[in-house]
């Protein structure tokens, strides 16, 4: 699989191009629901495991908000039961192995594809929640993501080079305002 190289930030014109065929959207770890509000699906579920973010996120779209923990995420989801099935900056979150099983969970949910963003390589953020909402564990990275990682498994991918820089409060408290920026990955699987 060819990997593409592009030097822009604007990666949710990417995901929304991607999402234009789907009529539902299940997103899991949608925090306080920025990039969902942003996706154009009429049927949105968000899946967060911390409440708060959900409480906030109600405020800002319209989303059926389901507070629910993703490494269990196919308990609550027949297979094929929503056409996509998206991890914005959620994986690296997660340790590698419970990563590798929440993305062959969605696979199984998700009817048409599944994508999935996250930094490139492990970004050291520390457990610390800029939202002031008390989801400090759930902030902390666990595992760094590489290309091959997606696309051993069937995934497509666009590498936004330089993506997290000084622009990036996390990035500077973990690396300095003087670090080299890191790329991110936008991998997506089709489905059908």
């Amino acid at each position: 699989m060819s990997v593409k190289i592009v030097h822009n930030k604007n990666f949710l014109e990417m995901i929304r191009e991607l999402m234009k065929d789907t009529q539902s959207v299940l997103d899991i770890g949608c925090g306080i629901g920025a990039t969902l509000k942003e996706f154009p699906c009429p049927i949105k579920i968000g899946v967060d495991a911390h409440g708060p973010y959900l409480e906030k996120a109600r405020l800002n779209t319209s989303f059926l908000p389901i507070k629910y923990d993703a490494r269990r995420i196919g308990e609550l989801f027949l297979a094929k039961s929503v056409d996509c099935v998206s991890m914005i900056d959620v994986i690296e979150h997660m340790e590698k192995g419970v990563g590798y099983e929440v993305l062959a969970q969605a696979e199984r949910i998700a009817a048409k594809k599944v994508i999935v963003f996250t930094p490139r390589g492990f970004f050291k953020q520390k457990a610390e929640d800029h939202y002031g909402l008390g989801g400090e564990s759930f902030q902390e990275h666990r595992s760094g993501w590489e290309v091959e990682d997606f696309t051993q498994r069937g995934y497509q991918v666009v590498v936004f080079s330089q993506f997290h820089d000084q622009s990036n409060l996390a990035f500077v408290e973990s690396y300095g305002k003087d670090a080299k920026p890191i790329d991110a990955l936008l991998a997506w699987k089709e489905l059908r």
